[in-house]
C-alpha cells in the first residue's frame, strides 16, 4: 500500500507540473532565433515508399519547463513535397500534454494577413497514461493545414525586420483552449529550406519523359503515361494517419492539399478529409492511394469513402 501511495503522489506531481502553463505564450529566446537557425536545423525525411519528402522545423525550438526541464508541448511546421509533381503542402504540427477530461481539440483558429481563419484539425495519435492512479494524462498529436501564400507573407514580415510570433488557438469539445505559435523566423527558415531543396525534386513532365524513354514497347509507354496522368490529375497531397483510441477506424490518408480543377476537387474532396477506401480497396498510405488511382480506367466512376471529421462519407470521382 505504501508503494502504491508513493506512486500516486509521484504521478500527481508529474501531472501538476504538466498542467502549469502548458498553453502559455512563448518566451523571449524563441524570438532570438534567426531564420538561418531554423533553416540549418530543419530535418529532411525522404520516403521512397510514399514518394514524398517531409521537411520539418521540429528540432529548431523546444520550450522546457520546471526543475526537470521537461517539454510538455510543442509546435512546429512541416512541408510535404510530392517528388513526382513537385507539389508542396504545409502543416502545423502540435502536440499537447494535459490531464483530466478528454478535450478533443477539433478546430484551429488564427489570424491571417487577409483576416481571421478557422480550419479543422486532425488527430494523428493520442497517448494516455497514469489512468490507474487517478485522472488520465493525455498527449494529443494534431495537425492542421496552412496556406503557403500566408506563410510567404509572414516570412516577408521577418525579412522586413519585424520579428514576431504568429499565434493560433485550438478549441476542443471540453476544457480550455490551447494557445500556440510559431515565430516568423521559423516560418522563413522552413521556406528557405524548402526552396533550397526544390531543385532536387523532379517535375511531373520530367517523370513522364523518363518513363517514355525507358519503356520497351509502345504499349508499355502508353500504360506508363496513362498512370502518370491519372496520378497527376487526381490532384491531392496527403499523409498517412493512424486510428485513435476513441476513433478506432478513422485511419487512412489525410488530405493536406487539393489542386484547383482536379478530379479530387470536382468529386468534393477537401483539405482535412481522411480517405480510407478507393474503389473498394482499403487505403492506408499515399502510395496505396496513388496505386489505386493508377489502376483506375479512363471514363470510370470510382466510389471513394472518407471521414470528414467523424462523419463517414462517400464521394464519386469521374476519371
Amino acid at each position: 500500500m505504501q508503494w502504491k501511495s508513493s506512486r500516486a503522489v509521484l504521478a500527481a506531481l508529474i501531472v501538476l507540473a504538466a498542467c502549469v502553463g502548458t498553453a502559455g505564450a512563448k518566451d523571449s529566446p524563441l524570438l532570438s532565433l534567426s531564420m538561418e537557425h531554423f533553416r540549418d536545423t530543419a530535418t529532411v525525411l525522404d520516403s521512397p515508399t510514399d514518394g514524398a519528402v517531409t521537411i520539418s522545423t521540429e528540432n529548431g525550438y523546444k520550450e522546457h519547463r520546471g526543475p526537470l526541464r521537461t517539454v510538455w508541448n510543442d509546435e512546429y511546421l512541416e512541408a510535404v513535397i510530392d517528388k513526382k509533381t513537385g507539389r508542396k503542402s504545409y502543416l502545423v504540427y502540435v502536440w499537447i500534454t494535459y490531464t483530466g477530461e478528454l478535450r478533443g481539440y477539433g478546430t484551429a483558429s488564427f489570424q491571417s494577413p487577409d483576416g481571421p481563419r478557422s480550419v479543422s484539425t486532425t488527430l494523428v495519435v493520442r497517448d494516455k497514461s497514469f489512468c490507474a492512479v487517478g485522472d488520465c494524462t493525455y498527449t494529443d498529436r494534431l495537425t492542421f493545414p496552412v496556406d503557403p501564400d500566408m506563410l510567404r507573407r509572414l516570412a516577408a514580415q521577418y525579412a522586413s525586420g519585424a520579428h514576431s510570433v504568429w499565434a493560433f488557438k485550438l478549441a476542443g469539445k471540453s476544457g480550455p483552449k490551447y494557445t500556440g505559435g510559431l515565430s516568423n523566423a521559423e516560418i522563413a527558415g522552413l521556406l528557405a529550406r524548402v526552396d533550397s531543396y526544390e531543385n532536387g525534386v523532379p517535375a511531373a513532365a520530367a517523370a513522364t519523359t523518363t518513363a517514355a524513354t525507358t519503356a520497351t514497347t509502345a504499349a508499355a509507354t502508353a500504360g506508363a503515361a496513362a498512370a502518370a496522368s491519372l496520378k497527376k490529375d487526381f490532384g491531392v497531397g496527403g499523409m498517412a494517419v493512424a486510428a485513435s483510441a476513441d476513433q478506432v477506424n478513422r485511419a487512412g490518408v489525410l488530405i493536406i492539399a487539393v489542386s484547383g480543377g482536379s478530379i479530387a476537387q470536382k468529386s468534393g474532396i477537401i483539405v482535412g478529409d481522411i480517405v480510407y477506401e478507393f474503389a473498394g480497396r482499403r487505403i492506408g498510405t499515399p502510395a496505396e492511394l496513388q496505386g489505386a488511382v493508377a489502376a483506375s480506367a479512363s471514363n470510370q466512376t470510382v466510389a471513394i469513402k472518407l471521414y470528414r471529421g467523424t462523419t463517414v462519407m462517400t464521394v464519386n470521382a469521374q476519371f
